[in-house]
């Protein structure tokens, strides 16, 4: 794998020291991280009614689609603002920081009265939350991917980023579970009234557990000795930064088509709402399963080989899968497609975190790591779910869905193709991860 001229392992190893449980508690504070924002997503079409009522049917979806499109769109600033304190303060503050600003997010949306009180001023409301969710998440996978993969044993670190990865797994489990609880606890006319509002209070309410879980990281953290900016030096570091953006949409676009699908449906009328719910729960799981087999696999067989295996199925079985989706509306059809695209995405999501940390100099790592990451997923992901409903909408179909996945499948097998030239021509750096 190529690692730039300025990485240097022993810097790397003597940066942090990490606790023989930081394993589990940085898993367990990731999954309740995004706990806290996926549960928009799985309640996407209350939020809708509750904030956006007077725009009914799809364009009330858009709406909703919109503002959870923001929240990606702010990652960048907590990318740029997070991933610089985590290489310069430590990586411990820059995660204490993101979990005080995602939870504040979900208090200020369990919190916003609806339109029929504040007017329009719920839904600006209701942004200004969604954007402070996404500078919070925009510094989350770069501190806590550097962090966790800087110290794992040398054998393992495709399983250990699989571990992380495992935690949005974990977090879709979760939500999935609370609404599944809801729906039968509740009447439809209670969730859509203030229901829908218990999960953004249970995150909220989560805050003391996060704080605990990251103070408890074992980390000593030692000032960089090197005076070079490692802003600078990660701007000349430009081939990287595009493959590692096209590695990032690869991952990204199946990953949110299957979140997309999960609570609208492929074709016809959406799932109902305990469909919705359970799909998100065992899609929750097979992403949890298959994030730990595709970091296992990697450590064994070779990062680029898995994560090439993982993207040329996606791209064999995109289109056909949403074609006996929409020709097939049922809710066993929609399980099938969504768990295959969510498994394929997470199967590789391990080694592509390692391959892309790779890239980047141990100076400026988790800057380098929150930017791309958070880059790729806004461009790519958060308007994911709006892309495919626009073309909902002006198509009639949303099987077109499938095409979008074709396309990110096939760009990625062609960086990989770049990357591994790029490897076969460098002299630095070990090719046994290629």
């Amino acid at each position: 794998m190529h690692r730039s001229p300025n990485y240097d392992h022993a810097a790397a190893t003597a940066l942090h020291r990490l606790a023989p449980g930081t394993l589990a508690t940085i898993v367990l504070a990731n999954a309740i991280e995004f706990f806290d924002y996926f549960c928009y997503t799985v309640f996407a079409a209350f939020i809708a009614r509750a904030f956006f009522p007077h725009a009914v049917g799809a364009y009330g979806t858009l709406l909703s689609l919109g503002t959870f499109a923001a929240g990606f769109l702010s990652r960048p600033v907590g990318a740029l603002v997070i991933g610089t304190q985590a290489d310069t303060a430590g990586r411990k503050p820059a995660l204490l920081l993101t979990a005080a600003l995602v939870t504040a997010g979900s208090l200020g949306v369990a919190l916003t009265p609806g339109y029929t009180t504040l007017g329009v001023l719920a839904p600006i409301a209701v942004l200004l939350c969604r954007i402070l969710q996404g500078v919070a998440v925009g510094g989350e996978m770069g501190s806590s991917g550097a962090l966790l993969i800087e110290h794992c044993p040398a054998g393992q670190k495709s399983l250990y980023a699989g571990w992380l990865m495992a935690g949005q797994g974990l977090a879709l489990v979760a939500a999935g579970a609370c609404g599944i609880a809801l729906h039968d606890l509740l009447t439809a006319e209670q969730i859509g009234r203030w229901g829908w509002r218990v999960p953004f209070a249970l995150a909220a309410a989560l805050i003391p557990v996060q704080i605990y879980l990251r103070r408890h990281i074992a980390e000593t953290w030692q000032p960089p000795h090197d005076a070079q900016p490692f802003r600078g030096m990660l701007a000349r570091l430009r081939g990287q930064w595009l493959l590692a953006v096209v590695l990032i949409f690869g991952g990204t676009v199946p990953t949110y088509v299957a979140t997309y699908a999960t609570t609208f449906g492929v074709a016809g009328a959406p799932p109902s709402a305990h469909a919705s719910f359970v799909t998100t729960a065992a899609v929750g799981m097979v992403t949890l399963a298959l994030s730990v087999a595709g970091g296992w696999l990697a450590d064994r067989i070779g990062r680029l080989r898995t994560i090439a295996f993982a993207r040329a199925l996606t791209m064999l079985a995109a289109v056909p899968a949403f074609h006996y989706a929409a020709a097939y509306p049922q809710p066993g059809a929609l399980f099938c497609v969504v768990a295959l695209f969510a498994g394929l995405s997470a199967l590789a999501g391990g080694p592509t975190i390692i391959v892309i940390l790779e890239m980047f100099p141990v100076r400026g790592r988790a800057l380098a790591m929150s930017l791309v990451y958070a880059t790729g997923v806004a461009l790519f992901g958060g308007t994911t779910p709006f892309v495919v409903a626009c073309v909902a909408a002006w198509s009639g179909s949303q099987a077109a869905a499938g095409w979008y996945v074709f396309v990110s499948a096939a760009v990625t097998l062609l960086a990989l193709l770049l990357l591994r030239v790029s490897n076969a021509a460098c002299a630095q750096g070990p090719a046994a991860n290629a």
